[in-house]
């Protein structure tokens, strides 16, 4: 299980939620996701790291509510769980030589 540490509401439809889990914040690059699934029947969907702190150990996450799992983890307060976090996955996109970058999707 994985503690929500901080959960902020972007607009009524987004939000963004840090959760403990330091041992992806130890191996996390730009570009990668995790899988999370909310419930122990619910479906595992994947999700763009938005933001890692390797000091608190925390993975931010940033999503729309657009289905019934995003629903359920829009539900999810500071101090809840969510049952399955797994990362990082993915190939990382190459930034080095680079002071910020900004990547902008959608999908």
């Amino acid at each position: 299980m994985y503690p929500i540490k901080d959960k902020c509401q972007l607009t009524p439809t987004v939000s963004k939620i840090s959760v403990l889990a330091p041992d992806i914040t130890r191996h996390a690059k730009a570009g990668q996701f995790v899988m999370l699934r909310v419930e122990p029947d619910g479906e595992r969907i994947p999700m763009t790291i938005a933001d890692i702190d390797k000091q608190a150990g925390t993975v931010s996450i940033i999503f729309q509510v657009v289905g019934a799992t995003t629903h359920q983890l829009n539900q999810l307060d500071t101090g809840d769980q969510i049952l399955d976090f797994v990362g990082p996955l993915g190939k990382p996109t190459a930034i080095e030589g680079l002071a910020k970058v900004a990547v902008v999707g959608g999908g």
